[in-house]
């Protein structure tokens, strides 16, 4: 009674986990879908998924105060949808002026509350803030009344047009939004400053543009029509319970709006927000839902076999045991028909009393994932499709049921007379169904494989081939242990122990010990397979998140890449917490800009970029092989000892800031040895990028002989490293004809000779290389790589190395230090996008600082992951988890229970052992080792299989979606630890079983028991 309570306990679970599984995979799935909805929507900029209005000043009736509250009040009216309360702001044209800036006024109400101040809020017409780092460039202080007169514009720039506000009083200062303010402010950019820039497109040098001078909109009244507008934006808010029905009505009201046009105080109202990406995302919301559908698939799939697998094992048992009721029956004279009733009342009334249990477990199992998984007060709906598989899945048991006490019924009276069933020569029914399982897994296993990696949606081979192979793994993992335990029997030889002949005995002759290799085989490799997916999807989003945002936090700066260089050593001067970084965009090649020596310290640099290389390694790798010595002071010194039998020049290239280049010129050194001494703009400090040697300013001079710097000092204190330590090298632009040997010590020796020629020698810091070493990315050919050199006109690049993604560009770019790309050389700073890495736990101050340049963050690599990890296709991968954890849980209850119900017949046996004197030890013995040998052998058998199905199946299909170039390859490979940790485990829990089974079957095999079994 006790082991039938215990096979109805187990079958009522394995069948009420199965409809459970099938309600919950297409509720979670319905859910992940809404989900990503909500989260994709709250994590977009903006301006991507708002609509935003203009006002145009022309023909308005009323004041520009006014204008903006009945524009922020029509908006509602014409924007339907989830979308939160209007946004105004005024803004004027932009004016010349304070040194030949282009500057403007903005007033949004509420400014002051999402900024932060030094000083005071604008309270009256003329009052306003300024960006922290325009204070100096501009030159005006907080508390400064600051004249507005017409100044000189560049001599490029456009027609000046004066300010109408003639004064204007600092009453603050601000800094760019922090992170949690972006989003109000719509389009954050607005508040950073762009210093002078010359813009390749027009030839002209694009004067400063400072941020907006924040004022209030009393300012606007003295501002004449045309030169100020007013713009109402419309934030999208999401609720939790949105749905993608609601993303389309957001849709087609940010498509209407750039259509419409809505008469406002006199005035015309028109949408202007054409970045709105709502279009878009909801393809990729289409796109993830019906590939979320179908990863779930594979999972509950599987989840649904094994609980079939094993409720068929619980069941066979369960009718086992009931044998001589059924025998007893036929006896007494029951018809075949009565028989059945009487066979299947049991198992269908435990179906009956599963499926209730099993509904409200799927329900549940749906609901409180969706409180951990998903966004929180999202509603868990309950789809037709999901009361469909459940009643497939009730019809599914019911079948498995009566195939059960089938299997019972045809058994003759001698095998149900020997208590213990033997095994026997498979039949021919049970033989082709196992060859055609065999075929039709290689047959798949073949395909998968020839057909090569291409990444794709699931299909039905992907869905159907973790299943089969672990099938096909416990079939051949049952007879393998079965013939070798027969083959061991049979050996005569005399030094096998009692214990293991009694073993390998138990094993080939009781049927019940391998029956359960096979469901557990299943569970075990079908739990490898998905916790192998979830672990290589969650992965390759890592490395995702780290393509986009290549440290902890990303900060955006409108300053050109050597400005942001010296930046970020001035505030972090030991290179621990933040870097310069950037991507160039060129015809033909992508590179990202990095500085190398701070790239192991800062950055995020994950192993599958580049497997058996560190972020230090690929440092080495492309890094500037010497320093570039810094001065800092008004007076550089320069001590020479010239032996090339002419007087030189030597001049000091100082690298550039804001675009200028800057340069020193120290001589004539005469014969023999002298100091010079010349007066530098270097109080913030000058990067001495190179030197040239030649005649006045440097020119060409015929030279042969030696010349020899032995002191390089700024306001007469040694400059360290300046010249040991700098890497001094010719440089690549040194000119042809010229031979220069350079050897760097305590001082800088050179050897030139100008073949007869008037020439200059040019010398280079940081072992600048001719050819710039770079990374290469899988998806850049060698012929990209040439022809940022012959057609675009750059450096010439040399490969060191390949990575599967790098910063920003991932696979399609080259990674190349900063350093080496841009000391002594001419760039265009309109192709770099300027950025600066930041560590989590960097200092205030340096945050302040970069806060005080204009820097603002853009991206963190937390909200990159959680971006990732809220797709619903990474969403619907979660489920693997849950399926692993449920398989195994599963197995592990069919384990006891079969374990249980088979403990009388092993007791007897051991029994009899005891009786005919086979010493208690041995019996243990023997016991544990039939469990660890049946049990093992399904573990190793699974774990294999599972390890081969995620394999071929990860090559194949799609972990997640990206929609950009910049994507990095999944990687199809299989971690070792993971094995080794999965292995441990299973020997750990199985040892356990063993043990206590094995305990169990000796504890009660007394002669007592063989008395009892006779009565």
């Amino acid at each position: 009674m006790r082991a039938r309570t215990l096979l109805s306990m187990g079958s009522v679970l394995l069948t009420a986990l199965a409809i459970g599984s099938a309600v919950l995979g297409p509720i979670f799935a319905e859910a992940v879908t809404n989900s990503y909805v909500v989260a994709r929507l709250n994590a977009a900029p903006p301006q991507l998924t708002g609509v935003s209005w203009r006002l145009d000043s022309e023909r308005v009736s009323v004041v520009p105060s006014q204008a903006l509250e009945l524009a922020e009040t029509a908006a509602v009216d014409v924007t339907p949808g989830p979308f939160g309360e209007p946004v105004g702001q005024l803004e004027s044209r932009r004016y010349t002026g304070l040194g030949g800036s282009e500057f403007y006024f903005a007033a949004r109400a509420g400014q002051c509350e999402h900024l932060d101040i030094e000083g005071r809020c604008p309270a009256a017409p003329g009052e306003v803030l300024v960006l922290v780092s325009d204070l100096e460039t501009l030159g005006i202080q907080v508390g400064q009344e600051a004249p507005l007169p017409l100044g000189e514009p560049s001599p490029d720039a456009e027609e000046p047009v004066a300010s109408p506000v003639t004064s204007m009083t600092v009453v603050g200062s601000y800094t760019a939004p922090d992170e949690e303010q972006t989003g109000w402010w719509f389009d954050p950019a607005q508040l950073t400053s762009t210093p002078p820039q010359f813009d390749n497109r027009t030839e002209k040098v694009r004067p400063r543009r400072p941020a907006p001078f924040l004022t209030v909109p009393g300012t606007f009244d003295t501002v004449p029509d045309r030169q100020w507008a007013a713009f109402v934006d419309v934030p999208l808010v999401v609720p939790p319970d949105a749905t993608v029905a609601d993303l389309r009505q957001a849709r087609t009201s940010a498509a209407v709006s750039l259509k419409t046009k809505v008469d406002v105080a006199g005035g015309e109202m028109a949408g202007v927000n054409d970045l709105n990406d709502l279009p878009a995302i909801d393809r990729e919301v289409r796109l993830q839902q019906a590939t979320a559908r179908s990863s779930i698939a594979p999972a509950v799939l599987s989840l649904l076999l094994v609980a079939l697998a094993l409720l068929m094992r619980l069941l066979m048992a369960a009718c086992e045991l009931r044998v001589p009721e059924l025998a007893l029956a036929s006896l007494r004279g029951l018809g075949s028909r009565q028989l059945w009733a009487l066979g299947v009342a049991e198992p269908l009334g435990l179906v009956a009393i599963s499926v209730p249990i099993g509904a409200a477990l799927g329900y549940a199992l749906s609901w409180v994932l969706a409180r951990a998984w998903l966004v929180p007060g999202l509603p868990v709906p309950l789809p037709w499709v999901s009361i469909v598989a459940g009643v497939v899945v009730v019809l599914g048991a019911v079948a498995v049921s009566v195939l059960a006490v089938r299997l019972v019924l045809v058994v003759s009276l001698a095998s149900q007379l020997t208590g213990v069933r033997r095994p026997k020569a498979t039949g021919r029914g049970g033989l082709i169904a196992q060859l055609v399982l065999v075929a039709l897994a290689g047959v798949v296993l073949i395909s998968k494989l020839v057909g090569g990696a291409g990444q794709a949606d699931p299909d039905v081979t992907d869905l159907v081939l973790p299943v089969l192979l672990a099938v096909v793994a416990g079939l051949g993992a049952t007879h393998l242990i079965a013939m070798v335990a027969r083959w061991w029997t049979r050996r005569r030889s005399g030094s096998r122990s009692l214990s293991g002949f009694v073993s390998a005995r138990a094993i080939s002759r009781r049927q019940e010990g391998t029956l359960v290799i096979l469901p557990l085989t299943a569970a075990i490799a079908v739990a490898v397979f998905g916790v192998g997916v979830f672990d290589s999807a969650a992965t390759w989003r890592g490395s995702v998140a780290a393509t986009a945002s290549p440290a902890d936090n990303v900060w955006s700066s409108p300053l050109p890449i050597r400005d942001t260089v010296a930046l970020t050593h001035e505030v972090d001067p030991g290179g621990t917490w933040a870097m310069a970084a950037a991507s160039v965009a060129t015809p033909g090649l992508s590179l990202s800009v990095v500085d190398a020596p701070r790239l192991a310290a800062v950055a995020q640099w994950p192993e599958s970029w580049t497997p058996g290389r560190d972020a230090a390694d690929v440092a080495k790798s492309i890094g500037p092989t010497g320093g570039v010595p810094v001065l800092t002071g008004r007076e550089v010194s320069l001590t020479v000892d010239n032996q090339l039998g002419t007087a030189v020049t030597v001049e000091l290239r100082l690298g550039e800031r804001s675009g200028v280049p800057g340069r020193a010129y120290l001589g004539a050194f005469d014969a023999g040895e002298s100091t010079m001494t010349e007066r530098v703009p270097c109080r913030q400090g000058c990067l001495l990028v190179g030197a040239t040697i030649g005649g006045g300013a440097a020119t060409a001079i015929e030279m042969s002989g030696s010349l020899t710097v032995t002191d390089l000092s700024v306001d007469s204190a040694v400059v360290p490293g300046a010249l040991d330590d700098a890497g001094w090298v010719p440089s690549p632009e040194l000119a042809d004809g010229v031979d220069l040997t350079v050897r760097a010590g305590s001082t800088l020796a050179l050897d030139i000779d100008t073949g007869g020629e008037a020439r200059a020698a040019r010398l280079a810091t940081a072992g600048v290389a001719t050819a710039r070493p770079v990374l290469r990315g899988v998806d850049v050919t060698e012929a990209a790589l040439r022809s940022y050199d012959e057609g675009f006109g750059g450096v010439p690049l040399v490969t060191v190395g390949t990575a599967e993604s790098m910063p920003f560009l991932g696979p399609g770019g080259a990674l190349v230090d900063v350093t080496q790309l841009t000391s002594d050389e001419a760039i265009y700073d309109d192709f770099y996008d300027v950025r600066v890495l930041v560590r989590d736990g960097a200092p205030a101050a340096i945050r302040d600082a970069l806060s005080d340049q204009g820097l603002t963050v853009a991206s963190t690599l937390t909200e990159e992951v959680h971006t990732l990890d809220q797709g619903a296709y990474a969403l619907a991968l979660r489920l693997y988890a849950v399926v692993a954890a449920l398989v195994l849980l599963m197995a592990l209850a069919g384990l006891v229970v079969s374990t249980a119900v088979q403990l009388p017949a092993r007791r007897r046996d051991a029994a009899a052992l005891r009786v005919v004197g086979v010493p208690r030890r041995a019996v243990m013995s023997a016991a544990a080792r039939e469990f660890v040998v049946v049990l093992g052998g399904a573990a190793v058998a699974g774990i294999l299989a599972g390890t081969l199905a995620q394999y071929v199946v990860l090559r194949t299909i799609t972990l997640g979606y990206v929609d950009a170039l910049s994507t990095p390859a999944l990687i199809a490979s299989i971690d070792p630890l993971r094995l080794v940790v999965l292995a441990a485990l299973a020997a750990v829990v199985l040892g356990v079983v063993a043990f206590v089974s094995a305990a169990l079957t000796v504890r009660g095999a007394r002669g007592s028991t063989l008395r009892e079994t006779a009565r």
